[in-house]
């Protein structure tokens, strides 16, 4: 998927002008109604951004939104950062593991780099508010999609954007 057709997707899925998403870009409503109209691409430094704008879209339709807690969490987690979550079906010790992993951005596409998180799923790790991997695991078909609003030492609390990611 390219820049623009990001850009679009996030006008249309938001409901922002271009004048605000110029604005969460640090650039003008002229640089990106040209982006828009084909008269000059997005440079390659805005790239990352544009798809952290993309990626953390909710999608979900949700009336209330689901939040979750990340355990186990890697230190280089930060708030912002855009999760994927995975059913793993080869957890010899939780039948409902739903596995981390973060998205990182690598020369434009973005790669998922597996680290060993997981969505909590224990009364003693769940932070009141959040759903346990037992109360999502099935709202979803192969992954999910996630964006991260906290991070405390070796735990995390993400929001669910988009319920079956097709990524």
């Amino acid at each position: 998927m390219t820049s623009v057709s990001m850009i679009k997707d996030i006008l249309k899925t938001s409901g922002w002008t271009q004048e605000q998403l110029a604005a969460r870009l640090g650039v003008s409503f002229a640089t990106v109604n040209s982006w828009l109209n084909g008269r000059t691409k997005p440079q390659k430094s805005l790239v990352p951004s544009i798809q952290r704008l993309y990626l953390a879209q909710d999608v979900t339709r949700d009336m209330v939104p689901t939040y979750i807690t990340v355990v186990f969490v890697d230190d280089r987690l930060q708030v912002g950062d855009i999760v994927f979550l995975e059913k793993d079906k080869d957890n010899s010790y939780d039948d409902e593991a739903i596995r981390v992993c973060l998205a990182e951005s690598v020369g434009g596409e973005f790669d998922i780099m597996e680290r060993e998180m997981y969505v909590a799923n224990s009364v003693n790790s769940v932070f009141r508010g959040t759903k346990s991997a037992g109360r999502i695991y099935d709202k979803f078909d192969k992954s999910a999609r996630a964006q991260v609003m906290f991070v405390l030492r070796n735990t995390a609390i993400a929001r669910i954007v988009d319920w079956d990611n097709k990524l």
